[in-house]
Order: C-alpha cells, then sequence, then structure tokens
C-alpha cells in the first residue's frame, strides 16, 4: 500500500529515535508530538524492540548442524586465503546431503540465498575475487618490502626531494578506446565502435618527488632511421624526443641515449648543487642493468636503485597514479574522435591527442602525492606495509606450557581393555545423536539442565563431524592435484606433419615403448653372449655339464644370470 503524500519520513525518523530513547515510551504522545502515524511508529518500535529469535526451520535444505559445520568450513577456507565460490558451497551442500542419506540436492539459487544468511558479525559478504599473476602476488610480502625499504632507507637518508628520480616505460596503442557507462538499454545498447588499432608507441617518463617532470621520449615502431615529418604536425606544444625501434620498445642503446637526456636535464643549477648526488629508482628491465647503463651512471654520480622484481604495482610511483589516468584519458580521447567520425588510429595526430592528457596526467601535485603514497618521500613506508600486513592471515599466538602448570607430570591413563569403537562418519553421528536425543526425552535418566548441555554437546559434535568430513574431502583433492603436479614430465616428442589425432598419438607412444623394450632386451642378450664367451673354455663347459643337468633349471638360472649382469652393467 503506497504511503499517504503528506507522509514524512523525517519527522518518523525523530519520532522513532525520541521513542527507542525512553525505557517505556507513550507512543500515542510521541505520535501526536510528531504528528506522524500511530500505527505505523508502533509498527517500527515493535520490529526494532523484539529480537529476531532464531527458529529451526523443517523447510531448508540442511539441518541447523550442518549448516553451522558449513559456515566453519566457509571461515576456514577465508582465514587460508582459499576463500570459497557458491559453486562450491552448492557442492559441499550436496556432499552433506548425500553423507546423510539423502538422493535430493540444492538448487543453484540455494548458495546464493545461504550466503546472504551468513551471520552479520563474521562480516562475510559475495564480492568479485579479481585475477593477478602469481609472481606478483608473491612478491606481496611485508618482510621482503621491508628489507626493500631498509635499504631504500640507507640510501635516502637527509636526501632533498629534488634528487629522487623515477622513470618508467608506457605503452600506447593509437586508435584503442576503452569502455565507458552510458544512459540506454542494457539488452539493446549500441556497441562503442573502435577504429583500427595503430602500432605500439612507447612513452619514457620521469618523475622526482618534488612534483618535477621531465621531457619524454617517445618510441616509435620502424626499422628504418628517417622519421615522416607528418608525425610532429601539432607538437608544438609538447617538447618531447622521438626514436625509433624494430618493435616500438626500449632497447639498450635507446636507454643509453635517454640516460643522457637525464643527465643533462637533471645537472641545472636548481636541481643540482656541487657534490650531491641524483637517485634514479627503476624496475629491474634488461634495458636499465646493462654495464654501459650502469657505469654511466656511476660516471656521473647517479644512485640507481632498483625495486623488487614484480613489485612495481605497489612501490613505484609512475604505476601508482600517473600511468593509469595517462592510459585511460588518453582511451577516453580516442572514444570522443572515433564517435565523431575521426581517425583515432593516425599516428600524424599522436602528438596532438597526447598532449592534452599528458597535461592533466602530470600534475605537480598528482607527482608528489604517489611518491608521498608509496611511502618513498617523504619515506614512510608503513604506508604500503600496512595495507599487506592487512592481507595476511591472523594465526593464534601459541601458549607454551611450563613446568609449573603441572602439565608433564601428568600421565597418560592405559586404554581400556575393550575399546568401543563410535560413529565415525556425519550420518552415523547424526543416528547417534537422534537415539540419544530420543532416550533422554522418554527415560528421565538425568536432570533437565544436564540433559540440555548433552544436547547441546550432541549438536556440536555432528556439525564438527561434517567439518571434518568437508576438510579430509579438501585435503583429499589437494593432496591428488599436488601429487599430479609433482610427477615427471616427458619432454618426449611425435612427429607429425599434419593434424595428430589422440588414438594415432596413444599408438605412437605404444609402439615407441615396445621399441624400446625389445631394444633393452635385445642389449640385455648380447650382454649375457659377450660375458659367456669372456669366461674360460674349461668353466664354460663346466657350466654348460652342469646345465645340461639340472634340465629344467638352466632358464632360471640363464635368467638370474643375465639380470644380474644386466644390473652391474646399468
Amino acid at each position: 500500500m503506497p504511503k499517504s503524500p503528506n507522509f514524512d519520513e523525517s519527522r518518523m525518523a525523530e519520532a522513532f529515535a525520541a521513542a527507542m530513547a525512553e525505557k517505556k515510551p507513550n507512543l500515542s504522545r510521541i505520535a501526536r508530538e510528531f504528528s506522524v502515524s500511530y500505527t505505523t511508529l508502533t509498527s517500527r518500535v515493535k520490529k526494532a524492540k523484539s529480537p529476531i529469535t532464531p527458529t529451526k526451520s523443517h523447510k531448508n535444505a540442511l539441518q541447523p548442524d550442518q549448516e553451522k559445520a558449513l559456515t566453519n568450513w566457509i571461515v576456514k577456507m577465508y582465514s587460508w586465503n582459499l576463500p570459497p565460490t557458491a559453486g562450491l558451497i552448492q557442492a559441499w551442500a550436496n556432499r552433506a546431503l548425500q553423507r546423510a542419506g539423502h538422493d535430493r540436492q540444492v538448487s543453484k539459487m540455494w548458495a546464493y540465498r545461504f550466503e546472504a544468511r551468513l551471520p552479520k558479525h563474521l562480516n562475510l559478504a559475495p564480492v568479485k575475487q579479481k585475477t593477478k599473476e602469481l609472481k606478483r602476488i608473491q612478491a606481496e610480502d611485508a618482510g621482503l618490502l621491508q628489507h626493500w625499504y631498509d635499504l631504500l632507507e640507507k640510501q635516502l637518508h637527509d636526501v632533498p626531494a629534488r634528487l629522487v628520480y623515477n622513470f618508467d616505460e608506457c605503452g600506447f596503442q593509437p586508435g584503442q578506446g576503452r569502455a565507458r557507462n552510458v544512459i540506454g538499454v542494457k539488452s539493446s545498447c549500441p556497441d562503442l565502435p573502435e577504429g583500427e588499432r595503430g602500432e605500439n608507441i612507447t612513452a619514457v617518463e620521469c618523475i622526482a618527488a618534488d612534483g618535477w617532470l621531465m621531457d619524454p621520449l617517445f618510441i616509435f615502431k620502424g626499422s628504418g632511421k628517417n622519421f615522416m615529418e607528418a608525425w610532429y604536425y601539432g607538437s608544438e606544444d609538447l617538447p618531447a624526443n622521438t626514436a625509433m625501434s624494430p618493435n616500438g620498445w626500449i632497447s639498450d642503446e635507446l636507454a643509453l641515449a635517454w640516460l643522457s637526456c637525464f643527465i643533462k636535464a637533471t645537472a641545472t643549477a636548481d636541481r643540482l648543487k656541487r657534490g650531491e648526488k641524483r637517485y634514479l629508482i627503476f624496475d629491474g628491465h634488461g634495458a636499465h642493468l646493462t654495464l654501459e647503463f650502469l657505469q654511466r651512471c656511476e660516471d656521473h654520480h647517479i644512485i640507481p636503485f632498483a625495486f623488487l622484481p614484480h613489485s612495481t604495482h605497489l612501490v613505484q610511483p609512475l604505476d601508482n597514479k600517473p600511468f593509469l589516468a595517462y592510459k585511460q584519458k588518453y582511451k577516453a580521447l580516442n572514444n570522443s574522435i572515433v564517435r565523431y567520425g575521426g581517425d583515432a588510429s593516425d599516428k600524424r595526430d599522436f602528438f596532438r591527442n597526447i598532449a592534452l592528457t599528458r597535461k592533466e596526467a602530470f600534475t605537480p601535485s598528482i607527482i608528489r602525492s604517489v611518491f608521498r603514497n608509496c611511502g618513498i618521500w617523504p619515506f614512510n613506508p608503513r604506508v604500503i606495509l600496512d595495507k599487506l600486513e592487512a592481507k595476511e592471515p591472523q594465526y593464534p599466538d601459541l601458549e607454551v606450557l611450563g613446568d609449573n602448570t603441572g602439565w608433564f607430570d601428568k600421565t597418560t591413563p592405559p586404554p581400556i581393555s575393550s575399546p568401543i569403537d563410535g560413529p565415525t562418519t556425519p550420518r552415523t553421528v547424526q543416528r547417534s545423536t537422534e537415539k540419544l536425543k530420543k532416550r533422554l526425552a522418554t527415560e528421565n535418566l538425568i536432570p533437565g539442565d544436564l540433559q540440555r548441555m548433552v544436547e547441546r554437546l550432541a549438536e556440536r559434535c555432528s556439525t564438527a563431524s561434517n567439518l571434518v568430513e568437508a576438510l579430509q574431502h579438501d585435503l583429499a583433492l589437494a593432496t591428488a592435484i599436488k601429487k599430479h603436479r609433482e610427477k615427471p614430465r616427458s619432454k618426449r616428442q611425435l612427429s607429425d606433419n599434419g593434424m595428430l589425432r589422440s588414438r594415432e598419438a596413444k599408438r605412437s607412444i605404444q609402439d615407441r615403448r615396445a621399441r624400446e623394450k625389445l631394444a633393452a632386451d635385445r642389449k640385455a642378450d648380447r650382454a649375457a653372449k659377450k660375458m659367456e664367451k669372456s669366461l674360460p673354455s674349461q668353466q664354460r663347459n663346466q657350466d654348460i655339464w652342469v646345465s645340461g643337468e639340472t634340465g629344467d633349471a638352466e632358464d632360471s638360472n640363464d635368467a638370474t644370470f643375465v639380470n644380474s649382469f644386466v644390473e652391474d652393467f646399468e
């Protein structure tokens, strides 16, 4: 039913707050005071003051103890950095039903409804898990980065911001656009047209901790040494250096050429004083670690300092915000050009387009902020380390028992003479629990409070059995996968000129193994004959005479002799 046009939610909220502030509120008086509906106010107060009592529903697919076990399993998986998906939760529920002896399965939407019913104090909700390169994940180690920051602190002690530099490369593809949010209908929204993408262009940028920005170096793809005049139309507002390489990337020679430009640009009177050293921080790219590059840095009193491998997304200032805005703004500009009928893939328009986006991506305030956000200058590694430590799983502290606790004085009691096998599976635990509850309800064997304690203990045992069964299943899967990964891989190749069917490949493998076995048998026969010829004639005749007497034992003796010889030979 729609609310009245005169309904005022703000007045109702004030009336509700006033009613909740009193222990025994007079709702009629409060309703008249705030000019709100008495019925609506009463309904809201009753809902707020009546706590939701959990009841055992008979409509749920899982029993309460099974749902508790599933919740504990989800928490365990999350604490082990293995957050489960809805599909895994559904599979867990189906296995629980199967262990309990039921033939039914939960629906595909059951897992999503169960996620919505998770206890709020766990602070667990459906989130999107993004993929990331394994080496980058392994590099996100607080201990390794702490060591890197310790080394950096020794270098940057009492160093002004104008002497701390960072440079890196950034790739562009003229004509490449980006997805964007628009107003339209989901099922019939037209796609954004994108022109033909041009050749890769690399931009080498360098910034300083005080907000200074160096002129860029743009590397075009080309095999020759001649530049096209049309490339430089519209480049009057962008002082830049240009170069060419076969693939459009930086090379050892271009890295040295850029370093010469850096030395000249940072040797001005306002940036470098006599006796000072410049600190150049960069990634460990091969072009940056050549002997010529490092020697030239040493000759000009430049301290090169490299980031840890695969950690630039965390601690490199250029990777923080400038390059992200650089690429996004350039792609958005390409969208606008194509939208109005232009050609964004033309290399002749690159300078004019990139100049507009570069001014917005590299401002002095942005440059200073990224050095600060990475903890480089001002030096503050906790900016990064606190984030990494927050992601690490928290393990409880182990309590070491001392001699004064008396724990070491306790002896293990001897086992009973006739052990009783208890329930080992969730199904047998559930049956035993039901029998125990039924017997306690019909026979007054123990007091009521003790009976309730036994019932709660039985429910927790059932929950624990479901959890243990699930963890054993996960452990078996992990062990099987690890065993398969550790299995030695063959590097043999199958030669074929065209398409190869799997049956033909298997037949080829079987033929190759048969040939190898036949060759090994022939090798063993030749070795046996060679050994037989090397024996003295008298001993050989004696062996023949003995073998003739033994008759049937000849084959076994020869086999033993050959096998022992082959083992020694191999």
